[in-house]
């Protein structure tokens, strides 16, 4: 866990950037997820985006912010090794599930390619899982703990 001294300095650092300054995460990450997101999205009616989805690799955190070509990014990777437990546990836990999530979709989409039907009904059930994980995985940027996170999950399952 970050020294009070270390998450002070960064949380200072930060201001003026668009990662958080009491998680020190950044939102700008999902704009990786976004894209397959996007093409998921438009699979039921562009069956030729399975190729681009398929060409699609996860980044990790790092990764991404080191292609970004974003005036922070280098904050951003440095302040990561400096996220505390609390948020970097559970954000990493959201992004391991994103990255299985859509490999599976990808498999699965492969497997219904020559049903045109079933590739916009599965993409469709994908993209929707998808956007909640990015969901969750926004509000542990913006400080939400785990429990909270679950909490909002049991009262959307209720509803």
């Amino acid at each position: 866990m970050p020294d009070a001294d270390t998450l002070a300095h960064y949380r200072t650092l930060v201001k003026d950037t668009t990662i958080d300054g009491n998680t020190l995460l950044s939102t700008d990450y999902f704009n990786h997820f976004n894209e397959v997101i996007m093409l998921l999205s438009m699979l039921g009616d562009m069956p030729e985006m399975l190729d681009e989805i398929r060409a699609w690799h996860p980044k990790t955190y790092k990764q991404h912010f080191e292609g970004s070509g974003l005036g922070f990014a280098s904050l951003a990777i440095e302040a990561y090794d400096h996220v505390p437990p609390e948020y970097r546990q559970p954000f990493d836990r959201v992004v391991e599930e994103l990255d299985a999530t859509i490999a599976e979709a990808v498999v699965a989409l492969e497997a219904e390619q020559d049903s045109p039907e079933m590739l916009g009904f599965l993409a469709t059930d994908y993209w929707q899982r998808l956007q909640k994980l990015v969901d969750r995985g926004s509000a542990i940027v913006h400080g939400a703990t785990e429990q909270a996170t679950l909490d909002q999950d049991a009262i959307d399952a209720l509803f």
